[in-house]
């Protein structure tokens, strides 16, 4: 399955779809037939002329049905649109915004009720975000809070952005030469200049770093401290430089609280073992030194062997993990059939049937 086909999700020319920021890369193209709204922070005109300079293809920027300048998702939407779309489409949106779960929260009212979001994330190992730690759940709450992006948020971009062998966003492949794309003055003189004000003018940042599991992660927390009412239906697993999440309504439902804490734990060793692939890659971190008497053939094939011995080592890890959540999930229901032996036993007891 390619990528446009997941982002799709099983839509047709009939789904109501809306998507936001498609720029000059729809993913369901008006003139490809799609029946789709498109939301952009400016005019057809405006992003035309913004890309004039770039190799991009500006007949593919479609004209923009909803202007979103800033506040909310559903205040730039007209009421009368509201509830109405079946599926919304967000490629490398939902890391720019300052207010996360407020954006959620949005998409509950403008989408029908059975409507679900889809939505490509980078992945923070695999781009300028690779030093930046995970966001939390608690880093969403506060930006729910202030709505805008904050100190934090411009340091962590201006102080800890880099790129791996020239490129901004890569694979998952071995890693090499990190560097920063700003230096530190820079970082430092904007901090100096820094205006923490509601009128302050806005600077496009990846507010949000994500892998797969502390993605999952945030949408469950905040699921059920009762903020949105979505949950993850489908997360492909990363490929190049992001992974694909399609979300749908109602929150994860649980039978006990230890049910809860199971899910979160499971959730947070993933994350740890998506850390440790991201080091594992890290080859400036962990050089192979040339063995005396071995020509260069020798160590690049030792390299090879080495990268699928990680590879292989990652991915039983990851089961182990799977089958450590599947177990913590089974004990209620083990419970459950302990309690009841005393009631078959007395079942053989009096029919003589199966107990």
């Amino acid at each position: 399955m390619d990528r446009t086909t997941r982002l799709l999700s099983g839509a047709t020319h009939a789904t109501r779809i809306i998507e936001i920021g498609p720029s000059h890369a729809p993913i369901a193209p008006k003139q490809g037939g799609w029946n789709a709204r498109v939301v952009d922070h400016a005019s057809q005109a405006e992003l035309r002329a913004k890309y004039a300079g770039f190799h991009v293809d500006l007949d593919a920027i479609e004209a923009v049905d909803y202007v979103w300048a800033g506040g909310t998702l559903e205040a730039a939407i007209p009421q009368a649109d509201h509830g109405r779309f079946d599926l919304l489409i967000a490629s490398h949106v939902i890391e720019h915004l300052p207010d996360l779960a407020g954006f959620l929260l949005s998409a509950q009212t403008v989408m029908a009720a059975d409507g679900a979001l889809s939505l490509a994330v980078p992945d923070k190992r695999y781009c300028f975000d690779y030093y930046k730690p995970w966001s939390t759940t608690g880093d969403v709450l506060a930006g729910h809070s202030a709505g805008r992006h904050g100190k934090r948020t411009a340091w962590n971009h201006l102080a800890y952005s880099i790129s791996m062998d020239g490129a901004i966003a890569w694979g998952q492949h071995p890693t090499q030469a990190p560097k920063f794309l700003h230096d530190f003055a820079d970082a430092q003189a904007a901090m100096q200049i820094w205006q923490d004000t509601p009128d302050a003018p806005y600077v496009d940042y990846h507010a949000w770093q994500f892998t797969p599991a502390s993605f999952a992660l945030i949408v469950l927390e905040l699921a059920q401290l009762g903020i949105i009412d979505w949950h993850i239906d489908t997360l492909h697993d990363t490929a190049g430089c992001e992974f694909i999440v399609l979300l749908k309504r109602g929150r994860e439902s649980f039978a006990t609280p230890q049910d809860l804490q199971a899910a979160r734990m499971a959730l947070l060793d993933r994350t740890l073992l998506e850390a440790r692939a991201q080091i594992d890659e890290a080859r400036f971190l962990d050089p192979v030194p040339e063995t005396a008497g071995h020509p260069p053939a020798d160590s690049a094939a030792l390299r090879q062997v080495i990268d699928l011995l990680h590879a292989q080592s990652l991915r039983l890890a990851e089961l182990e993990a799977v089958a450590a959540w599947n177990r913590k999930a089974l004990l209620p229901l083990r419970a459950v059939w302990r309690a009841g032996q005393p009631l078959r036993r007395a079942w053989v007891r009096l029919f003589g049937g199966p107990g």
